[in-house]
């Protein structure tokens, strides 16, 4: 690729090389803060999540909650009391920014084939527990081990599609909605004493963890736009030629 024109620094073998893959930053790059939307992760929509109820966690009526952001809920089926948002519900693995190597970001139709080379089980995720964000955002966390199926996804993925804007989703999670604002601390109280046990009751009947759709991944361009979607192919574990996906990744266009 020529960047002789380009204000931006390409992803090269020496970037990568440096790369800090237990703490990137998703900051390295001047468009990271302004496009860091398309994302490898989990689709949790409403009709892909058989086995947990999210909608369950929600304050459609207005309860215990007194605000939240025009976008409403984000999970559960959308929200049609705001600005009609579709259901968005999903739990990002990978952030890799721009599709455009020069804006920090990779091409979406080479972080698809690296997505496809990879093969991997069924995807089971553990409900934490819902939290409240110091930005005022509710996020329904989820737990992994890191030598699970997830564990070692987000450990590939970090390694092979290293970029200046990628970046975690850390902490693991579905973010439910934002701007949020309570009636009173005890409506707060109330709330948390009312979703609480229903993520309690979760983790008892489902202590494997849950499957989303099939167990598969996906490749978001943004919240609402899905452009791919990879099944698992093999019963257990996960099984990937690193050193072939970084040459891919390094020599792709």
């Amino acid at each position: 690729m020529d960047t002789s024109n380009s204000s931006y620094t390409a992803v090269t073998p020496e970037f990568m090389a440096s790369y800090d893959h237990c703490t990137p930053s998703g900051h390295l790059h001047p468009r990271c803060k302004l496009n860091r939307l398309a994302n490898i992760g989990l689709d949790c929509r409403a009709e892909v999540s058989p086995e947990i109820d999210l909608d369950a966690l929600t304050d459609r009526s207005y309860t215990h909650l007194c605000e939240t952001s025009d976008d409403g809920w984000l999970i559960g089926g959308g929200d049609t009391t705001k600005l009609v948002r579709p259901d968005t519900a999903h739990a990002e693995i990978w952030r890799i920014g721009p599709g455009k190597r020069e804006e920090g970001g990779l091409p979406l139709d080479l972080v698809e084939k690296v997505m496809r080379a990879v093969k991997f089980a069924p995807i089971r995720v553990k409900p934490l527990r819902v939290n409240l964000t110091p930005a005022n955002e509710l996020e329904l966390l989820l737990s992994y081990e890191p030598d699970s199926v997830i564990g070692k996804l987000f450990g590939i993925f970090s390694t092979v599609l290293a970029c200046p804007c990628g970046d975690y989703g850390n902490p693991f999670h579905i973010t439910m909605v934002r701007g949020v604002k309570f009636r009173s601390e005890d409506a707060q109280k109330a709330y948390f004493a009312r979703v609480d046990p229903i993520v309690e009751k979760w983790k008892a009947d489902f202590p494997e963890g849950v499957i989303f759709n099939d167990g598969g991944v996906d490749l978001f361009e943004n919240r609402e736009k899905i452009i791919a979607h990879v099944s698992p192919s093999i019963v257990s574990d996960v099984a990937a030629d690193i050193e072939h996906l970084k040459t891919l990744v390094t020599e792709g266009t």
